[in-house]
């Protein structure tokens, strides 16, 4: 249990209520069919095909007038009996959002819905591929344990992906397929926190103007403010407002140019640009995370002020931050806390982890073309790192909450591609069994559930989709690539132990581990 200020409290952070936006277009697959489109291998694109390469026959399309992030949060102001006088945080997690051209801060456009109501709120865009919501609840986790929210303090998440509206992709990329438009509203509300209990200190604030070459050098002032050591995370205001900035984040490409420069021998060796090779060293020697904000305010204290409850939590020792204004000047700090424990709650969101792979950043990118700006997907390294890296994530973060998966109630893993799922899952439960397919599908059909067939690769929205869906019943049995899906919904929807898992652009993995009461 936590002890506040001498009591002891048995939650710090719970989630109590969604909003959602439930409209659109369903689409199937049959729109596809004869446009010219093909997979690898030269193979035409048509249901059949799309089906069975990653399991979807529909997905649903925002219509191009509507923002469906307002639509989302005004679901859950109306629906819900919060206060909105009492919201103190309010996140945008997103990738794309739902207009690729829009400078942002994304979540702007929702919070004009209750401004008046919180106008002092901390509010701000999350970038950090289709993981923003798990790391979105992580930082309202750091900012419960650090006290910076107190009991009965609500922050919400709107995760908003409108992809269609956006025309994120070239007209004949495949990826277009994978993808439906989606966005819902999340409430969580702070019980209790701890307040901070250890030595709190900073580097020096270092301001540079780096222009066009900001990655190197935002590395660059971290390697020398650190001195070469390790840092647990790297968190960047990024102002710069362009989709190609932050997709992957910043701070990807900054953790990665960070760890050439404390590596430089991996690097000259080439073990940093190998797959397998890079994907164990990271695991081993990085073990760190990056992601970006945007915020409404442009204030630079807010990022460091971000940074200090990270450290205050317990959970990390050493973060990073940077202020990245529109004209590319920076402002750096690094953050240390000594002493500092913690001691995990008994329910609630009990535990979290983030890790960047920032040596695969080019796998998920947006690259900028003749005027225009367009995201591409490296679909094998995507596929490779999603199921090969999962193994290791879930064991760390399971093995010191005295887990294995096997006492996981619920599985809401990200859905990216349907083929991934059970590949991963071999991966994370191999421990002797006879028949490892045999276990990841029952594991699939009984403590997963599924919606990637009738809405697509909802990316963000997919962790807030899911259990929004379970809870109301719109989820049906089916069969999914030959794979029982949703076979145990009544008993899933009484679910104790939760466990959230996503993975995408960075390339970051994020999960959240939940206790119901």
């Amino acid at each position: 249990m936590r002890k506040e200020n001498g009591l002891t409290t048995d939650s710090i952070l719970e989630i109590v209520a969604y909003g959602a936006w439930n409209g659109g277009e369903v689409v199937d697959n049959s729109v596809f069919a004869n446009r010219g489109m093909f997979f690898k291998g030269n193979i035409p694109v048509n249901h059949e095909t799309i089906e069975k390469r990653i399991g979807v026959r529909k997905r649903v399309v925002a219509p191009e007038d509507e923002r469906i992030g307002v639509t989302a949060l005004k679901d859950l102001l109306e629906k819900s009996d919060m206060d909105p006088s009492r919201i103190k945080v309010v996140i945008g997690a997103t990738n794309v959002g739902e207009d690729k051209y829009d400078p942002g801060p994304l979540i702007r456009h929702p919070f004009e819905l209750m401004r008046k109501e919180c106008p002092d709120a901390i509010v701000l865009d999350l970038y950090a591929g289709c993981p923003g919501f798990n790391v979105s609840a992580e930082l309202i986790f750091m900012l419960s344990l650090a006290g910076v929210l107190g009991a009965g303090d609500l922050s919400v998440i709107v995760g908003a992906e409108n992809i269609h509206r956006a025309k994120t992709f070239r007209p004949l990329d495949t990826a277009h397929i994978l993808f439906g438009d989606d966005a819902l509203a999340t409430a969580l509300e702070t019980k209790a926190c701890a307040g901070p209990g250890g030595n709190y200190s900073k580097s020096d604030k270092v301001k540079l103007p780096l222009g066009e070459d900001f990655v190197a050098g935002i590395a660059k002032a971290l390697f020398e403010l650190n001195g070469g050591e390790r840092i647990d995370g790297i968190i960047v205001d990024n102002q710069l407002g362009k989709m190609q900035h932050r997709i992957p984040a910043t701070a990807a490409r900054v953790q990665h140019r960070l760890v050439e420069l404390m590596y430089p021998e991996a690097a000259s060796n080439g073990i940093i640009s190998r797959f397998k090779e890079a994907l164990a060293f990271y695991d081993e020697n990085v073990k760190s995370f990056g992601f970006d904000i945007m915020s409404v305010g442009r204030d630079p204290s807010l990022v460091e002020r971000i940074a200090r409850a990270y450290v205050e939590s317990g959970k990390y020792k050493t973060i990073a931050s940077a202020y990245l204004a529109p004209d590319f000047t920076v402002e750096v700090m690094v953050h240390r806390g000594d002493g500092y424990s913690f001691v995990r709650p008994r329910y609630g969101i009990v535990d979290t982890l983030t890790r960047t792979h920032g040596c695969f950043g080019d796998y998920i990118q947006a690259v900028p073309e003749n005027g225009d700006v367009f995201g591409e997907i490296d679909g094998k390294g995507v596929f490779l790192h999603a199921t090969r890296g999962a193994r290791a994530h879930l064991t760390e973060l399971l093995s010191r909450n005295n887990m294995t998966p096997y006492d996981i109630d619920l599985l809401i893993e990200h859905q990216a591609n349907f083929a991934m799922i059970p590949l991963t899952l071999e991966k994370a439960l191999v421990n002797g069994q006879p028949d490892i397919k045999k276990a990841a599908a029952e594991y699939i059909a009984n403590r997963r559930v599924t919606n990637i067939h009738e809405r697509g690769n909802c990316s963000v929205v997919c962790m807030q989709r899911l259990p929004y869906d379970l809870k109301r019943g719109a989820l049906k049995e089916d069969t999914v690539q030959g794979y029982p899906v949703n076979r145990n919904l009544d008993n899933l929807k009484d679910a104790k132990v939760i466990l959230n898992d996503s993975v995408g652009t960075g390339m970051t993995r994020s999960s959240i581990l939940q206790i119901n009461r």
